[in-house]
């Protein structure tokens, strides 16, 4: 399946880039942008020149790169799972490097970020089968353990209550970022509004003491990717 990425995040961070190559990335970043936006907008019937204009390429580069419509699809949703990933370890490092008293914790900041920054879709399409290509499981393993750590502190800090779990957070942002038929900016400022209204409950719930029942398994959000 390609990738949108040819090797690992730090390394590829690392080191510089001739220029067709790096022009080669900026088009894939690009190209990569403009897909979500545009089947988030239009839905998967979206064709692919649909995307190479939104992004402002030409169609012939947009399938030099991804043969068919489902590769540069599956292409996304890699891309989708690992920025997150990178998130939840950025926003994991901070919050246990420099804890904020008083601020919506990490989740909170994970996923308030995740709202207005992310590139890429978290779920396949529905009607996936078979398990998940082992791009997307490292990923997935990747944004687990930065959720884990997410959740724990925020557990300790008094700002979810008891039960919470890394599956409700991905669920959560779910719920929170459905397609809307608006502009990105009013989309994002609504599904703001509705977290800042969760995360006050989920405080008043962890200082009254009271847990949560039981909540979804990491593999149970994971299986919704291939049942």
């Amino acid at each position: 399946m390609p990738s949108p990425t040819d090797g690992p995040a730090d390394e590829r961070a690392d080191r510089p880039l001739p220029g067709r190559k790096r022009e080669a990335r900026a088009n894939d970043t690009a190209v990569l942008a403009a897909a979500r936006e545009v089947f988030a907008t239009q839905g998967h019937g979206a064709s692919m020149a649909d995307v190479a204009r939104h992004a402002g390429v030409g169609v012939g580069s947009v399938y030099r790169r991804y043969p068919t419509k489902d590769a540069l699809v599956e292409a996304l949703r890699v891309h989708g799972v690992r920025e997150a990933a990178r998130l939840a370890a950025e926003v994991a490092d901070e919050v246990e490097r420099t804890p904020r008293e008083g601020a919506d914790g990490g989740v909170g900041t994970f996923l308030a970020r995740q709202i207005t920054g992310a590139t890429g879709p978290l779920l396949r399409p529905t009607g996936a089968t078979g398990p998940l290509p082992a791009d997307l499981a490292a990923a997935t393993d990747d944004l687990r353990a930065g959720l884990e750590r997410l959740v724990a502190h925020d557990r300790a800090a008094g700002v979810l209550p008891a039960g919470f779990t890394t599956a409700d957070v991905m669920q959560l942002l779910l719920h929170l970022r459905p397609s809307l038929p608006f502009p990105r900016a009013e989309a994002d400022a609504l599904h703001l509004r509705y977290l800042g209204l969760v995360l006050s409950g989920l405080r008043a719930r962890s200082g009254d003491g009271e847990p949560l029942g039981d909540g979804p398994r990491w593999d149970e959000w994971v299986g919704a990717w291939h049942d």
